[in-house]
């Protein structure tokens, strides 16, 4: 019975208001409203969307450059690795050479001024345990113990050489320094 009372009172309703659907003015404006700002929502995202593409690009030539840069560097420290292993091992070389044509000329130096005096004016002292050595030229600033040191000699040994008496030598002096 309780249906029936519903049903009868929703028909009542509806002769009474009519069956006519009357769109609210109001609500579609609030309708385009929504439209128009979902519209230039969706504009502002697409070009934030544009900017992060751009953006991103920028980045993978960035690093795609970052990769190949250590790559150059590299290159170029092992090149600078090489050649200054090669300046190396011909100062080496160099300094070797040096040393043997010093050798070489103290002896030949020795020999003609050991024959032609008699061997005994040959500037170096007869108590002297080397034929060999080294010519050198006193520089500004040297002393005689640098000298000593710069190859590895004694200055005893130098001294007796060259028939010092003191430590004292002056710049220009030539002095022969036997090889140990």
């Amino acid at each position: 019975m309780k249906r029936i009372m519903l049903i009868g009172t929703m028909m009542a309703a509806l002769m009474a208001g009519g069956c006519v659907t009357l769109v609210d003015q109001a609500s579609m404006a609030r309708q385009q409203a929504d439209w128009e700002s979902l519209c230039a929502d969706t504009q502002r995202l697409n070009e934030r969307i544009n900017g992060l593409q751009l953006e991103q690009q920028a980045l993978t030539r960035e690093i795609e450059a970052l990769r190949r840069a250590p790559r150059e560097d590299l290159a170029t420290r092992n090149r600078l690795d090489t050649m200054e292993r090669q300046l190396v091992a011909m100062n080496a070389a160099r300094e070797s050479d040096r040393r043997e044509i010093v050798t070489e000329l103290s002896r030949k130096v020795a020999t003609i001024v050991g024959g032609s005096s008699g061997g005994g004016s040959s500037g170096r002292g007869g108590s002297s345990s080397s034929d060999t050595g080294y010519e050198h030229v006193v520089k500004s600033g040297e002393t005689l113990s640098a000298i000593a040191a710069a190859y590895k000699s004694s200055i005893s040994s130098i001294k007796r050489a060259n028939h010092l008496s003191s430590d004292m030598v002056r710049v220009g002096q030539k002095l022969f320094i036997p090889q140990r």
